[in-house]
């Protein structure tokens, strides 16, 4: 699968179709847990980082109610336009997506009460110099609330997934995961809240059933940031590695998802 895209917005928004096969029950549920952990109030004011299709956007956008404001921003111009077409058929009128590089959004005066983000963080080039610039865009006292996988979710899947490429390639540790294994249980995201200068961190667990058959497993394999691992390989040889991971789901009877999802949230002085 030659793509020639080298950016995180570009992979996802290759596989804009597949990723949103999954938004009913993976994705929107996800997007639920973290704006509820954020306990939005209504007429605030949100900044949705690393937006998506909208999973944790929209639900912000039915919160804060028409007094209220949320900005959902990403890279990936496929998932921001099936964000903007949700929005439209829900009569949302409080919400703008916008294709930016979060880190450097123009921020309003004098910033928003909630800055979140859902399974975005450790995509990061610098996740700890970046995640600290979207805390500088609070107001005083606003939360920022994150949403990271838990240690050892997807793990059938992801296991399936990477066994069956390096049949075809050598696959080195993706910088994502070096930096998600620094916040992946409760312990370890509320400490590095607190390191980033946040007060009164909270963490809540969340575990959701996700069915998983071979198909559905292949479209979130190409519809994710997974699909990083099959740039460059030819069409035979993707066909090859999807044959591959099927028989290997099918061999270790790999029928759930396993989704487990921590959600973070503190206090920054703004």
């Amino acid at each position: 699968m030659t793509t020639g895209r080298n950016t995180v917005g570009d992979v996802f928004s290759a596989g804009a179709e597949e990723f949103h096969n999954w938004s009913r029950v993976l994705w929107d549920p996800v997007g639920e847990a973290t704006a509820d952990v954020a306990a939005l109030a209504e007429g605030e004011s949100v900044l949705d980082a690393c937006c998506g299709a909208g999973a944790s956007a929209l639900p912000a956008a039915r919160a804060v109610g028409a007094a209220g404001r949320v900005d959902a921003v990403d890279l990936a111009d496929g998932l921001l336009a099936i964000g903007e077409r949700r929005a439209r058929e829900e009569g949302l009128a409080n919400i703008r997506f916008h294709r930016h590089e979060v880190t450097s959004w123009p921020v309003p005066v004098p910033g928003y009460d909630v800055v979140q983000c859902g399974l975005g963080v450790f995509f990061f080039p610098d996740m700890d110099r970046d995640s600290a610039a979207l805390t500088r865009m609070l107001s005083p006292e606003g939360r920022f609330v994150v949403t990271v996988w838990e240690k050892g979710a997807l793990g059938g899947w992801q296991a399936a997934l990477r066994g069956a490429v390096l049949t075809e390639r050598d696959l080195p540790s993706p910088p994502q995961m070096e930096q998600l294994a620094r916040i992946d249980t409760a312990d370890t995201l509320a400490a590095w809240l607190t390191d980033l200068g946040g007060s009164e961190p909270r963490v809540v667990q969340r575990r959701f059933d996700a069915p998983l058959s071979p198909e559905t497993g292949w479209a979130l394999a190409t519809g994710s940031g997974a699909r990083r691992m099959l740039d460059g390989l030819s069409p035979a040889a993707v066909e090859r590695v999807r044959a591959e991971f099927t028989a290997r789901l099918t061999a270790d009877s790999v029928t759930d998802l396993d989704v487990r999802v921590l959600t973070g949230t503190a206090r920054f002085a703004g």
